[in-house]
């Protein structure tokens, strides 16, 4: 029998880009958007049908497209669909869909441009769902801007609007959402005028342009400096993470007033925590716009505390006390991990790193402070008892009960090659 991996997408109802359904806390695949099914090549129809039917009651346009074979931990490229069924059961196959010539025009056409001369930068993922899908979670290949700045990385969803902007101004000079400079300056000799994309040397360009200024390029006359033509606008509504318990919380910019700070409670019945929202997050020059959504939740995760308070008791032997200090630290830490950049998520898991910072005498920064902890604590007791007493001691995290698996884990990783402990 036939195997064939699906993936289910909707159509926004304002238009754009087909999506992906994603969980809004951790960025996975919903449950039953994605997977294997083994299925004679005339039955693809039917099961198009099964795995659209539970999202029917939504009121989107739907479609499943199917690659051929078990493709699970691989690329997804558009280019190599074998076929896309619509929910009007109308169906393409691979040679119409790289002829661009799709049966609807709400069907956008395959961004491939097998005559572009930059490849890999040609689009050939279609950068639906800011590429999370065609590469189950690892990098896409086409090329991105890197501030110049803090090097920092765009999303390839910013991309596009990016080459809009361009071709409609001539020239463009953009915020970065994260360091918040006026870092990067794009025109037309930065954009491949075959596939309408950046140019592989588009980064040695901003960094000589960024260099060529001496710094941050000026606000546009009559703009605030501190605001300007940020990046990524920031959206209504907008979504942050619970700091306690990481449920996403959604806010509207109405409920939000220049200079004030605004409370809200987690919408997790079990959590019922209260965020507070600090004035912070207004520009600190006109304190009229809002500042980049990245920034926004860095702000509210120092405005929050997010380490639970350990529960203390004088019965318990230091062993089981240490254990919930822990505990209590791997939680806080998953809950910081979504306010995290990528640059500090991947220092996360350089060990040589971490090391650096565990057993420095200077206190760790905020936002790895609860792996520090983690990750001294795994030495001193590898230096006391060696393996055993590690595995003593892991042990004591998993007898606290079920809620604290997921703690133990991340324990796990994070006393990665100390000692012999291996994750």
């Amino acid at each position: 029998m036939p195997v064939y991996t699906y993936l289910l997408q909707v159509l926004p109802r304002g238009g754009g880009n087909w999506a992906n359904l994603l969980d809004p806390r951790i960025g996975t695949p919903v449950d039953g958007t994605f997977g294997i099914v083994e299925v004679p090549e005339n039955g693809l129809l039917d099961s198009a049908k099964k795995i659209m039917k539970p999202r029917s009651k939504m009121g989107l346009r739907l479609r499943v497209s199917f690659w051929e074979g078990r493709r699970a931990n691989e690329n997804l490229y558009t280019s190599e669909v074998f076929r896309t069924v619509y929910d009007d059961s109308t169906v393409v196959d691979a040679e119409t869909l790289l002829r661009n010539t799709g049966p609807s025009s709400t069907r956008p056409s395959v961004t491939v441009r097998q005559d572009c001369p930059h490849a890999p930068h040609d689009g050939s993922c279609g950068h639906e769902g800011e590429c999370r899908f065609a590469h189950h979670g690892k990098e896409c290949e086409a090329v991105r801007p890197v501030c110049p700045a803090c090097l920092d990385e765009a999303r390839p969803a910013v991309v596009a609007d990016i080459v809009s902007r361009v071709r409609r101004n001539g020239e463009v000079v953009l915020r970065c959402s994260t360091c918040e400079q006026l870092s990067f300056r794009f025109d037309a000799e930065l954009v491949c005028d075959v596939c309408q994309w950046l140019v592989p040397h588009v980064n040695e360009e901003l960094e000589d342009r960024f260099a060529a200024q001496g710094g941050g390029f000026p606000p546009q006359p009559g703009s605030c400096p501190g605001c300007s033509a940020q990046m990524a606008p920031l959206r209504d509504p907008f979504d942050l993470s619970c700091p306690k318990c990481g449920r996403s919380v959604v806010l509207s910019l109405r409920s939000l007033e220049p200079g004030c700070t605004v409370s809200t409670m987690c919408p997790n019945r079990e959590c019922g925590e209260y965020i507070t929202i600090p004035p912070s997050i207004w520009c600190p020059v006109c304190g009229e716009n809002l500042r980049p959504l990245d920034v926004i939740r860095k702000l509210t995760l120092e405005a929050n505390d997010v380490r639970l308070t350990t529960r203390s008791n004088v019965r318990e032997d230091e062993d089981t006390q240490l254990a919930r200090r822990l505990a209590a630290a791997a939680e806080s830490g998953m809950r910081r991990y979504s306010y995290l950049s990528d640059e500090q998520k991947n220092l996360l898991l350089n060990l040589r790193y971490l090391d650096s910072v565990a057993l420095s005498a200077e206190s760790p920064e905020e936002w790895i402070r609860d792996v520090a902890e983690i990750r001294a604590a795994g030495h001193e007791i590898n230096r006391k008892g060696g393996m055993r007493a590690m595995q003593e001691m892991h042990q004591r995290v998993m007898e606290l009960g079920m809620e604290h698996r997921d703690a133990a884990r991340q324990i796990e990783l994070y006393w990665d090659g100390i000692g012999d402990w291996m994750y």
